[in-house]
C-alpha cells in the first residue's frame, strides 16, 4: 500500500508531462477548480486522492474493498458551475493502472441519476469525451468510443441533469488498489474528438496482453507446442445417455425435443424419451467474429498482426489471434480439426447442449444437441430507437418473414439433434426503461406513412370513444403482431423443432412474460452479482407464460490478463479459479429449480483485450483463452456439477451454496 501511494507523484507528473486538455478555451476544467477551490472540499470512500500542484492532475486512488469505493465531488463548493444546460459533453484526459471500470455518476441532490461507465485499457492514456443525452445520435444505442479506441464508454446510460451538485467516481468491488488520474475534466460547448495519447504495442503476436505475466503465458512458438501437449483429455464418463439424457426414465419418445412436467418439475425430453437438462456453451466456433477484433486506426496497439488470410474475418480490419493460433495447432487442416477439439473438448466436460451463435455447420455435424438463432424480421421501414421495430403489420413484412424462416429452418427440420430456434435476442422492446412518448404517438406522429400507423388509425377510427385504452395497449398489439408472423413462419417450414423465444435481458414485464405462452419456452439471459437466477423471478416467468425457463446466458468472469471482469457492475469474481465456484453455483442452483431447463455459459472463448468488432466488449468469458488453452478451474467445476446434474435435477442431491466472491 506504501508503494502504491508514493507512486501517486510520479504518476500525476508523467501525465502531466504527456497530456495536455483539447477542451474549448471557454470550458472550466474541474481539476484546476478542485486545486483552486481546495481539494479538502473532495470526500471519499475507501480511496484516497492526490493532486499535483505544477499540473493539477488529480489521481484518486480505489483500495481493495468489498463494497464501492468512490471519490465525490461537491460541484458548487469547488467553484464548478452548476448549471450545465448550456454545454453538450464533457472532455477529459485518463490513465489508469487497471482495467477496472470507473462509474461516473452526476446528481442534482434530489434523485439517483444514471452512471455514464469508462472502461479503460492500463497503460494507455486516452482523450476522451462524454456526450450529453441531448448531444447523442437520435437513432443509436450504441456506444461511443476512441477512435482509435483506448477506451470504452457507455454514454447511452448517462443521465445528466441541468443543473448539478455532486459528481461521484466509484469503482465497484475493485480487485485491487487501482490509480485512476485524470489531467482535465472540462465542461465543452462542441463535441470533441476522443484519441489515445499512447501509442506503443499492448498485444503480442500471439493476442495475449503485453503489460502482464502469468503462468502459462506462451512467448514462443515452442511454448505453444508444450502447452498443446500439456491438454489432457482424460477419458471421463457421465450418468447420460448418448444425447446427454438421463437414461434412467423413459417417457413418450416423439423423434424431436419436446417439453413435459416430471414429477412436478419441467424437463426438455429427448428424442428418444429421456428426460434432458440443456447444459450448453454458447458461441461453440474457431472462427468468429466474437473473438476477434477491429484494428482500424490503431495497427501500433499490437506487436504483430497475423499473417493475411482465414484468421481475417475482414481484410485488413477484423482479425482474429484465436483463430490464427488454432491455424498454428493443426495446420493445413485447422478449421475440421480445430471444430473436432471442440466436440470432445464439450463431451470431455461433461456438456450436452452447443449454445447460441454457435457456428451452424459445426453445430449441425457435431451429433451433439444444439440451438440456432434465428435472423430476417425486417421491412425497409424501421421504426426509430428505442424500439428499432419493422412494419410489422404490412405485406413486406409477411413475405420478408417467410422467406427468412424458409431459408433458415427448411435444411434442418428432420435434424432431431436440433432443440429448437431462437427468435430474437434481447428485444429493445422487452427491456424496461421510459419512453419520452408513448408507442401509439411515436407511430401516430411519424412522418414517414407505414402500414403499422395506418392500422392504429383504423382501430381509432372504429372506436373513437376507447381511444385511450387502445392507444396505451398498442405496444402490446403491435408484438403481437410481429411475433404470431414470425411463429407462423418458422412453424410453416418447420413443424418439428420448438420455439425457444426471444432470450428476455433484464426483467421483463408482466406484459410480455404471459405473451410468451405462444412459445415452447420462456428464454432469459440473466447477469446477476448474486451470482444465481431469483426464485422467486424465475416461477413468475414459469407461472406467468405457462412454460418451462431457459437461461440463453451466464457467466463470470476475472479482471486481468488485459482483460475485464466486471460488466454492468455484475458478474465479476475475484480470480480465474473463482469463475469455477461461480460456475456451479449458478448451474447447481438452476438445475434444482423445478422451472429451468437448461442453461448456456456466454461464451467458449475470452474477447481480446482490445474488444470484439462492434460494441468492443473485451471480458474474460472463456472456457479456453486465445492460446486455445483452457482454464482448468472453470473445466473442473463443469465436470464436477455435471456428474450430478440429473440428481440435481430430481432433487436426489442438494445444490452447492458457496458462492463466488467478488474481489
Amino acid at each position: 500500500m506504501k508503494l502504491g501511494f508514493l507512486a501517486l507523484p510520479l504518476l500525476a507528473l508523467v501525465a502531466a508531462q504527456t497530456e495536455t486538455s483539447r477542451a474549448p478555451a471557454e470550458a472550466p476544467d474541474l481539476m484546476k477548480q478542485i486545486q483552486a477551490g481546495g481539494i479538502s472540499k473532495v470526500t471519499t470512500h475507501a480511496a484516497t486522492i492526490y493532486q499535483d500542484q505544477r499540473s493539477s492532475c488529480l489521481t484518486m486512488t480505489f483500495h481493495y474493498v468489498q463494497d464501492d469505493a468512490e471519490v465525490k465531488v461537491p460541484v458548487e463548493q469547488v467553484g464548478w458551475p452548476v448549471d450545465w444546460s448550456g454545454y453538450s459533453s464533457i472532455t477529459f484526459t485518463l490513465r489508469s493502472t487497471s482495467v477496472e471500470p470507473v462509474f461516473i455518476n452526476f446528481s442534482d441532490g434530489k434523485e439517483f441519476k444514471k452512471d455514464v461507465v469508462i472502461e479503460p485499457m492500463p497503460g494507455i492514456g486516452v482523450r476522451g469525451v462524454i456526450l450529453f443525452e441531448a448531444a447523442l445520435p437520435k437513432e443509436s444505442n450504441r456506444e461511443h468510443g476512441a477512435a482509435p479506441l483506448g477506451y470504452k464508454i457507455w454514454p447511452n446510460t448517462l443521465s445528466v441533469p441541468p443543473k448539478v451538485e455532486q459528481i461521484s467516481f466509484r469503482m465497484h468491488y475493485p480487485t485491487a488498489p487501482t490509480q485512476v488520474t485524470f489531467c482535465s475534466f472540462a465542461l465543452a460547448k462542441e463535441d470533441s474528438t476522443d484519441d489515445i495519447l499512447d501509442r506503443h504495442p499492448v498485444i503480442d503476436r500471439y493476442g495475449q496482453w503485453i503489460p502482464e505475466k502469468w503462468e502459462g503465458k506462451a512467448y514462443s512458438d515452442a511454448d505453444l507446442k508444450s502447452l498443446w501437449a500439456s491438454e489432457d483429455l482424460k477419458p471421463t464418463k457421465y450418468p447420460y445417455c448418448p444425447l446427454g439424457g438421463d437414461p434412467r426414465k423413459k417417457l413418450r419418445a416423439t423423434g424431436f425435443f419436446r417439453t413435459e412436467k416430471v414429477n412436478k418439475r419441467w424437463a426438455l425430453i429427448d428424442p428418444h424419451g429421456h428426460p434432458f437438462y440443456s447444459d450448453g456453451i454458447d458461441i461453440v466456433a474457431v472462427a468468429d467474429t466474437s473473438f476477434a477484433t477491429d484494428i482500424t486506426n490503431r495497427e501500433y496497439l499490437y506487436e504483430e498482426l497475423p499473417a493475411a488470410g482465414p484468421a481475417w474475418m475482414t481484410p485488413n480490419k477484423v482479425v482474429s489471434f484465436y483463430a490464427a493460433n488454432v491455424m498454428r495447432r493443426y495446420g493445413a487442416n485447422w478449421e475440421a480439426q480445430g471444430a473436432q477439439h471442440a466436440v470432445d473438448r464439450l463431451r470431455n466436460w461433461g456438456f450436452n447442449t452447443m449454445g447460441n451463435w454457435s457456428n451452424r455447420e459445426l453445430a449441425a455435424n457435431s451429433r451433439m444437441p444444439y440451438v440456432m438463432p434465428l435472423y430476417g424480421w425486417y421491412t425497409k421501414k424501421i421504426f426509430s430507437y428505442p424500439y428499432g421495430l419493422p412494419d410489422m403489420f404490412s405485406e413486406e413484412f409477411k413475405a420478408n418473414v417467410d422467406e427468412a424462416a424458409r431459408k433458415q429452418c427448411s435444411d434442418l427440420k428432420n435434424d432431431a439433434n436440433l432443440i429448437g430456434w431462437f427468435l430474437d435476442n434481447e428485444p429493445v422492446w422487452g427491456d424496461t426503461f421510459e419512453l419520452k412518448k408513448p408507442w401509439a404517438d411515436i407511430v401516430l406522429d411519424d412522418p414517414e406513412p407505414s402500414a403499422t400507423q395506418t392500422k392504429l388509425k383504423q382501430m381509432l377510427a372504429a372506436n373513437p370513444q376507447d381511444a385511450d385504452n387502445i392507444k396505451k395497449e398498442f405496444l402490446y398489439d403491435c408484438i403481437k403482431q410481429y411475433l404470431e408472423t414470425v411463429i407462423a413462419a418458422v412453424r410453416k417450414y418447420d413443424p418439428n423443432h420448438m420455439i425457444l423465444g426471444v432470450r428476455f435481458a433484464g426483467r421483463p414485464a408482466a406484459q410480455w412474460i404471459k405473451l410468451s405462452a405462444m412459445f415452447d419456452v420462456f428464454s432469459v439471459n440473466i447477469y446477476t452479482d448474486s451470482f444465481a437466477p431469483d426464485p422467486k423471478t424465475i416461477e413468475e416467468y414459469s407461472e406467468g407464460s405457462g412454460r418451462p425457463v431457459l437461461i440463453g446466458e451466464y457467466t463470470a468472469n476475472a479482471s486481468g490478463r488485459g482483460l475485464e471482469g466486471l460488466f454492468y457492475g455484475v458478474h465479476k469474481v475475484r480470480d480465474l479459479a473463482e469463475r469455477g465456484v461461480a460456475y456451479r453455483y449458478f448451474v447447481e442452483n438452476s438445475a434444482a429449480s423445478p422451472y429451468v431447463v437448461g442453461t448456456h455459459w456466454f461464451q467458449l472463448v475470452d474477447d481480446l483485450p482490445t474488444g470484439r468488432p462492434g460494441d468492443v466488449e473485451r471480458l474474460n468469458y472463456g472456457f479456453v483463452n486465445v492460446l486455445d488453452m483452457p482454464y482448468e478451474d472453470l473445466v473442473q467445476a463443469a465436470r464436477e456439477t455435471h456428474q450430478r446434474l440429473y440428481q440435481l435435477m430430481f432433487g436426489k442431491v442438494p445444490a452447492v451454496q458457496t458462492k463466488p466472491r467478488m474481489n
